[in-house]
């Protein structure tokens, strides 16, 4: 099945869905780089880019949701019927009466290349495609540098391509699988993120708290240093946008705008977790800070009076806690890399069917052999640059900047276009989704992804 096409309408849930299925989306190993940036930039930059990004990301996703309004309004007016599939059927040159007027509906299936072809043409469908490869080839290869680094820290420190071979053995077989529902696995998964995440501020504190830090902040000579490479790092630990129109599929509101009212709180809260998570790592392991906040954690210990048993028993659990902080995003990325090559590897698919067929979305199913083609030409080459670069702060300084590209520039591009095509205000208006919103968005986007990548670079 394609990309585009869309048998039935999706199951129906409460609002609560939508903050679950965020902070899944999320909520990924992503956020593991962030003590590695406030500790170069300093924790005042960290937290002030932190803030403006947050807020960034968060009028991106309510330009996604007025996009996704006006193209339901297109659909409306071109007459689809509801068992259509997605609106992208009907040709982009079809002549499409005024919609300012038109009877509102309830969404109909998009995902961003949808938008991307009904906005802004062929031309737009290929550049999106391009730089959602980009970004997911660098998330694919972030993991599988997680995995290895996470096995050097507890085994022997020189089997690097050894370990990411380990790697390969598991992930590559199950993303040639068609997974049945990962809603349980992804739900644990989700929940032991959070545990490791308390555990890592609330053993940092306490080390802070009776011992100090274990280093000292990085020197830095100019007020700047460290600063270009932030937007990328937290960018990419934000960024969810091209998932935006799965997550509110599902949800039934009573008012759209209640949609822009959870995605606020929801980056409101993740602005505040990571916030919590990593300006205090940052202050603990000051320029030994790893580029994985994690692996700290091998090293991370207290001195106690080893005669009393009550200090010995606390070492004990210290140390097992220390190891599960360790070893847990190799567990999580053994369960995650397959579910976004197989996501990644079918887009790759729809987008060539597509370009072959000029266009067309055809209803055709694709081949048993071309699904599997597919998704190892998404599995692979991100395995192959861990072994060649295993350094995870450099592949998500250049991997953010495709993320900054996605998350500020493409929807400010999309509003614009879409008013346009499509004018008029929809349920979800509000400032932070208007022109001005739209044209900030872009003229940001483009000059911090321009400094970013000539940082990383």
């Amino acid at each position: 099945m394609e990309i585009n096409e869309r048998p039935r309408e999706p199951p129906r849930h409460r609002v609560g869905c939508l903050k679950f299925d965020f902070h899944t989306d999320m909520m990924g190993s992503g956020y593991l780089t962030l003590p590695r940036a406030f500790a170069d930039a300093g924790l005042a930059w960290g937290l002030s880019i932190l803030v403006a990004v947050s807020i960034g990301a968060t009028a991106a996703a309510e330009c996604l949701l007025d996009c996704m309004a006006r193209a339901g309004w297109i659909a409306a007016a071109r007459a689809l019927p509801e068992s259509g599939g997605s609106f992208c059927r009907v040709p982009l040159d079809a002549p499409s009466p005024p919609v300012t007027r038109l009877q509102r509906e309830a969404p109909r299936p998009v995902q961003l290349p949808d938008l991307c072809a009904l906005y802004l043409g062929d031309a737009g469908y290929a550049a999106y495609v391009t730089l959602i490869s980009g970004y997911m080839l660098g998330s694919l290869w972030c993991y599988a540098a997680i995995f290895a680094a996470a096995l050097e820290a507890n085994l022997a420190p020189s089997g690097h391509v050894l370990y990411v071979g380990l790697f390969a053995l598991f992930v590559v077989p199950l993303s040639l699988k068609d997974l049945a529902d990962q809603k349980a696995v992804q739900t644990l998964l989700a929940f032991g993120r959070v545990v490791m995440l308390a555990v890592m501020l609330v053993t940092a504190l306490t080390y802070l708290m009776s011992m100090g830090p274990i280093a000292p902040m990085p020197e830095r000579t100019g007020t700047f240093d460290g600063v270009a490479a932030l937007a990328p790092v937290v960018t990419f630990s934000l960024v969810l946008h091209h998932s935006v129109p799965q997550i509110v599929a599902p949800v039934k509101v009573r008012s759209e705008f209640d949609k822009n009212v959870l995605f606020r709180r929801a980056f409101i809260g993740a602005c505040l977790l990571y916030a919590l998570f990593a300006a205090p790592v940052a202050y603990l392991f000051g320029d030994k800070t790893q580029s994985a906040a994690n692996l700290g954690w091998a090293t991370y210990h207290h001195v106690h009076d080893a005669s009393d048993p009550r200090d010995a028993l606390k070492t004990r659990l210290i140390a097992y806690l220390a190891q599960f902080v360790v070893l847990y995003p190799a567990v999580n990325v053994l369960a995650t890399y397959p579910l976004n090559v197989i996501t990644f590897g079918d887009a790759l698919l729809a987008a060539h069917r597509r370009f072959q067929a000029n266009g067309e979305v055809s209803a055709t199913p694709p081949s048993r052999t071309s699904v599997r083609v597919a998704r190892l030409v998404a599995a692979v080459p991100p395995l192959i640059g861990a072994c060649i670069q295993p350094d995870i702060s450099s592949v998500t300084n250049v991997t953010g900047c495709f993320g900054l590209f996605l998350c500020a520039v493409v929807p400010g591009v999309l509003s614009l276009a879409a008013r346009r095509l499509a004018p008029g205000p929809t349920e979800h208006a509000s400032p932070l989704n208007g022109k001005a919103a739209a044209v900030a968005l872009v003229l940001v986007g483009l000059v911090l992804t321009a400094g970013s990548l000539a940082a990383a670079l």
